[in-house]
């Protein structure tokens, strides 16, 4: 098969590619190899990789080959070539979590998600660059992992590189972690489709904590399908597809948060936006205007949560500080000044919040607003820099634990991807789904970077 076949094949989905494999048109080995190839060619430019695993890829590729020649039973997933976050614990590969204190820290048992994933036979080609520690920072040891929509501006983060590799056609699939948007984000950055799941859905056993009470694990694939596909591989969560995908939404109540998304100050983000509800509304959905007490401000009782829960577990480097990027250790510092009331105080803001959020699907069954309020930036935005106004759309849905998934509007006249963040009820993912879907047929399906 030529290269060029095989490229267009990279951006397949699961099911169209695992169809190819029972076929024996194509085989895992092939996809694996040029995988790799692509990800050899492109990471120059993306830096979308921490640790790549050519040889253990290949070797598992080719006992998926063998397989598929013998037509035994397998999954959806099997066969399939995927990434994750470098902050998940693989046994006997190392786990950096994108720092320098942890470079050449190599675990000695492997995280919930890596075990989910080398159980349904997917074919894991390398970790993922991120923000060190998936706190603020890129560390310079790793550098900006870049977007491939234009390689001159950030993928977001802190799942740099999963967002990344994903759009750019490195893999069907990765796995990142949020605390207060860190799969959106970037997900909204490189124009894919990137689900928090509802808090714990996703087991968090083998990943380094940010923020226990914030902290989220989820997928982050290229179509929405996809991301159900990977969920249901990484939970006990069993989808009704039939529903899922009847890209009609006749009969659902969808509530505009209005006033995260009103006040977006980019033209053209706000017209993609409003764009996009209109599309929402024309699959039938009921779509009215919805308010919630201090929605917008949330992310002022979050911070003292995320601050003191992040330096507890960094305690044991204080005199390691020179080896922490310069924002990673302002931020560390800032943890030790909340006090206990701070804390405590924010910890009941965020039961009060969580009571209305859940107030509110009392009324609709999905909220809509943007994800981020621009597209993605030249560089990382930074806490230590005062800008916490990329959160404050994400950083909510954290607070609540609500599924939160970002899919793509559309490009601005610069092409760089914007996000629309669709918001469910606790453990009601298949309703985000199902929206998500309709929305993603009705604008044309996922729309790949030339890169």
């Amino acid at each position: 098969m030529s290269e060029k076949k095989l490229d267009e094949l990279l951006f397949k989905s699961i099911e169209e590619i695992g169809q190819l494999y029972r076929n024996k048109e194509v085989s895992p080995y092939e996809i694996t190899k040029a995988t790799i190839e692509r990800l050899n060619t492109l990471e120059p430019k993306l830096n979308a990789f921490i640790t790549v695993l050519s040889e253990e890829a290949l070797s598992q590729a080719k006992k998926a080959e063998d397989a598929f020649l013998k037509n035994k039973e397998v999954g959806k997933l099997y066969g399939i070539p995927v990434s994750l976050k470098d902050i998940f614990d693989t046994k006997g590969i190392r786990t950096s979590l994108g720092s320098r204190i942890m470079r050449d820290y190599v675990p000695n048992k492997n995280s919930h998600v890596y075990d989910a994933f080398l159980k349904a036979g997917a074919i894991v080609v390398g970790k993922n660059n991120m923000l060190e520690f998936a706190y603020g920072s890129v560390h310079p040891d790793y550098g900006q992992c870049n977007n491939p929509w234009d390689i001159n501006h950030t993928a977001g983060g802190s799942s740099s590189g999963s967002a990344s590799s994903v759009a750019a056609g490195i893999g069907f699939a990765s796995i990142g972690t949020d605390t207060g948007g860190s799969i959106r984000v970037p997900s909204s950055f490189c124009g894919i489709v990137g689900l928090k799941p509802t808090y714990n859905a996703v087991p968090r056993e083998g990943v380094f904590p940010l923020s226990n009470s914030l902290d989220h694990v989820g997928p982050m694939t290229r179509t929405v399908r996809d991301n159900v596909i990977v969920l249901e591989h990484i939970t006990s969560k069993k989808f009704n597809y039939e529903s899922i995908f009847s890209n009609t939404l006749n009969g659902v109540r969808v509530g505009v948060v209005r006033s995260l998304t009103d006040s977006i100050h980019h033209t053209e983000v706000k017209q993609l936006i409003d764009k996009a509800i209109l599309r929402i509304k024309d699959l039938g959905a009921d779509v009215i205007d919805v308010s919630i007490p201090g929605i917008e401000i949330i992310e002022r009782a979050a911070m003292p949560i995320l601050l003191a829960e992040a330096t507890s577990y960094h305690t044991k480097w204080e005199d390691r500080t020179s080896d922490y990027a310069e924002g990673t250790y302002k931020n560390l510092k800032e943890g030790y000044n909340v006090s206990a009331l701070s804390y405590l105080e924010s910890l009941q803001i965020k039961n009060s919040f969580t009571a209305s959020i859940y107030e509110a699907f009392n009324q609709v069954d999905i909220l809509l607003c943007p994800t981020v309020p621009y597209p993605a930036t030249e560089k990382d935005p930074s806490f230590k820099d005062g800008d916490i106004d990329i959160s404050q759309r994400t950083i909510p849905f954290n607070m609540s634990g609500n599924p939160a998934l970002s899919i793509s509007a559309g490009n601005t006249s610069e092409n760089m991807p914007v996000g629309l963040q669709i918001v469910g009820k606790h453990h009601d993912e298949g309703v985000v789904y199902q929206v998500a879907n309709a929305f993603q047929v009705a604008t044309g399906g996922y729309n790949k970077p030339k890169l």
